[in-house]
């Protein structure tokens, strides 16, 4: 039976689910045969000159976005008797096949998102659940609170973690420091889409705390998914905005220390970047799968309660950091998924 994947990743950009679905394609294709898969895309890919070896692109229908994926892509699959793989969190409530829920945020923390989105999700989500064939998730704590809150079989869903070795093709772009005037600054870094389980406000009240230090937030705001947020502008923090994965690296490796003060998270693929581009100094929240992701390899907050966390004398052992980033690999993951298409 062929597999099928869910394609609509490719009118998306990249956030930490697009990216678990990009990487994993890209292992998959190392390791499977010739037209053993293909991905079905709707007619608004961004992502236009992708090629792989063993993996076929076919663009099907006329409809985008959720039609597409409701109506379009189910149909699809069951006219060529294929079994679909479901990366990023949504999936066709009917011929739902195999699909990825990094974490059920919506349901969790509502208060987190519009009211619209978490409302669809909430949905979505009872649904995908009951229909699936497999769940995948990337963390433990993501599973229990799966099985928990949609009583699912536990021998129905498989963890599948995140991994960081997209960062080793990347070449750091140190024009990025020029600039933002950081050349020869000290500064601390804190990454990721900005919404409220992000907690960005934790580190414009950290910046009033240490008001001699530099820290620098990466990230945009989507209005639609998350709403408008009110963040306090302090004359110590600097706004980066997007930036590429070139300019990133280089953040991630002249940084002083990564902040990660999330309130919920499914895994959290940025400190781990930072951990692989050499950061020594990784602070994140003692909550949700964190301290499960991370282990001894980093320094925990409490997100709820600003304190001061910035000792710079504090260091975490070499031999921790190898540990955990031995531990996670997109190769890894991505024959876990296949093997999960070899179960009866």
């Amino acid at each position: 039976m062929k597999i099928i994947i869910n394609g609509r990743f490719l009118t998306q950009n990249i956030t930490g689910v697009q990216r678990f679905a990009h990487e994993i394609v890209k292992e998959l294709d190392k390791i499977v045969k010739k037209n053993e898969i293909v991905i079905l895309i709707p007619k608004n890919i961004l992502f236009k000159d992708l090629k792989y070896k063993n993996i076929e692109i076919k663009k099907v229908g006329i409809l985008k976005g959720h039609l597409w994926e409701q109506l379009e892509l189910p149909y699809y699959v069951w006219r060529n008797q294929g079994r679909l793989l479901n990366l990023c969190n949504t999936a066709p409530i009917i011929n739902t096949g195999i699909v990825n829920i990094c974490d059920i945020s919506p349901k969790i923390n509502p208060n987190f998102f519009s009211k619209k989105f978490s409302i669809f999700y909430k949905v979505l989500y009872w649904f995908i659940t009951k229909t699936s064939l497999k769940i995948l998730t990337i963390s433990n704590f993501s599973k229990v609170e799966i099985i928990e809150n949609y009583k699912i079989n536990p021998n129905k869903i498989n963890v599948i973690h995140c991994g960081w070795q997209h960062m080793n093709g990347v070449i750091e772009d140190k024009k990025i420091l020029e600039k933002l005037q950081l050349k020869n600054k000290e500064f601390y870094l804190g990454v990721s889409s900005i919404n409220p389980n992000k907690n960005f406000k934790y580190i414009i009240e950290l910046a009033k705390l240490y008001p001699e230090k530099i820290f620098v937030i990466v990230g945009k705001l989507n209005q639609k998914v998350f709403g408008n947020m009110d963040l306090e502008k302090v004359n110590n923090i600097v706004w980066t905005g997007y930036v590429t994965d070139e300019e990133l690296k280089a953040l991630y490796k002249n940084t002083l220390g990564f902040i990660y003060p999330s309130f919920y998270e499914g895994f959290g693929i940025p400190p781990l970047e930072a951990l692989a581009c050499g950061c020594k100094k990784v602070y994140i929240s003692n909550t949700s799968c964190l301290l499960e992701i991370f282990e001894d390899s980093v320094i925990y907050l409490n997100p709820y309660k600003v304190e001061n966390i910035l000792n710079e004398t504090e260091i975490i052992k070499e031999e921790n950091i190898r540990k955990i980033l031995n531990k996670y690999s997109w190769e890894k993951s991505a024959k876990k998924i296949h093997e999960v298409f070899g179960e009866k």
